[in-house]
């Protein structure tokens, strides 16, 4: 099947509306529906459509199911001067999440940097959401999470003992897009292993390990886990992230969860101050520089060009804007069950089965 024959695009307006109806329809409460809907469409215009509206089925089936509530009772549990630890009511992981670096970035304000953990959360969808908030107010950002059971296997491991943890950094610069680091610890989210198998393609070697831990070779079905990126630098990371967005802010290492979305994620956020510690002016020089240093560096061969962190995704961001945001019927056919189920409007054609 061709790519236009797997895809169907659809305007971020209409997309956002209907996310944003979905989640009212399933009980949450209108300002969180808005938010919810808010980050999972620009994530789907950045074209990470795995952390966008293609998870909003599996998170209202949670809901659904009882393992999600709908109305999170959050609040503050812990908090200081540049610190804060927030309980998510064990909802949907985006608003407790916004609050989280939200607040970092007002602590930091005054004392330079400060850090937010939030537990007892669901999913936060993708990492950089969080740390363009801290970008937009001239600050650094970081994120990242210990979500789910255990996934990725330790080097020379024939069993999953770290999540797929996903991490981001965020960078202001000035009149250059920002530099946006999101990524997984293994060697692909497993949103991407996902994205692959909806569309026909093979599952690059290495990638997935069976059950006695060797890469699968045969059928990527097989697949139990995922292999850390880099081996045991992605396996390290994982830890790290993990213990972070874990132990630290009152949850448990993976190794210690369930699989699967029955267990509570964690998160943590930091926000730093750039006019804090260095003049912002001279700062923002020095990155706008360094870019251009980057992007006019000469390629290897057969490579047009030399890309930033996060730059594939913000050119996804502007042609989608423009011409619409190119989804797989698969993706869209699961927001039509939901959406039917909930007595919902799609605002594409109905999909033949």
């Amino acid at each position: 099947m061709s790519l236009s024959e797997q895809e169907i695009v659809v305007q971020s307006g209409p997309l956002k509306e209907l996310a944003r109806e979905l989640c009212i329809k399933a009980g949450i409460p209108t300002d969180h529906a808005q938010l919810i809907a808010d980050l999972q469409v620009e994530t789907d215009l950045r074209g990470v459509h795995s952390h966008g509206t293609r998870a909003l089925p599996r998170y209202l089936r949670s809901i659904f199911n009882g393992d999600l509530i709908a109305d999170p009772k959050i609040k503050i549990v812990e908090e200081g001067p540049s610190y804060t630890v927030i309980d998510g009511g064990n909802g949907i992981g985006h608003p407790s999440c916004v609050q989280g670096m939200s607040k970092a970035i007002e602590k930091a304000k005054k004392t330079g940097i400060a850090a937010t953990g939030v537990r007892n959360s669901g999913h936060y969808g993708a990492a950089a959401c969080y740390t363009m908030m801290a970008v937009e107010q001239k600050m650094i950002g970081f994120a990242t999470t210990n979500t789910g059971g255990a996934s990725v296997a330790a080097p020379s491991g024939a069993e999953p003992v770290v999540a797929n943890n996903a991490l981001s950094y965020g960078f202001p610069a000035g009149t250059k897009q920002p530099i946006l680091l999101d990524m997984a610890c293994a060697v692909a989210s497993w949103g991407k292993v996902e994205t692959l198998r909806m569309y026909g393609e093979p599952i690059p070697p290495g990638w997935l390990l069976d059950s006695e831990g060797l890469p699968v070779t045969v059928s990527s079905d097989v697949g139990r886990m995922l292999a850390p990126a880099a081996g045991a630098r992605g396996y390290g990371l994982a830890l790290a992230m993990g213990t972070l967005a874990g132990p630290l802010v009152g949850g448990l290492l993976a190794c210690h969860k369930e699989s699967g979305d029955k267990n509570p994620s964690e998160h943590f956020f930091i926000a730093i101050n750039v006019g804090s510690f260095t003049d912002y002016d001279e700062y923002v020089s020095e990155v706008e520089n360094g870019i251009d240093t980057i992007q006019k560096s000469r390629t290897a061969p057969d490579n047009d060009q030399v890309f930033l962190p996060g730059e594939i995704e913000w050119d996804n961001r502007q042609k989608s804007i423009k011409k619409g945001i190119p989804l797989h019927i698969d993706h869209l056919g699961a927001l039509s069950e939901v959406a039917a189920q909930l007595d919902v409007d799609i605002p594409w054609p109905r999909l033949e089965k």
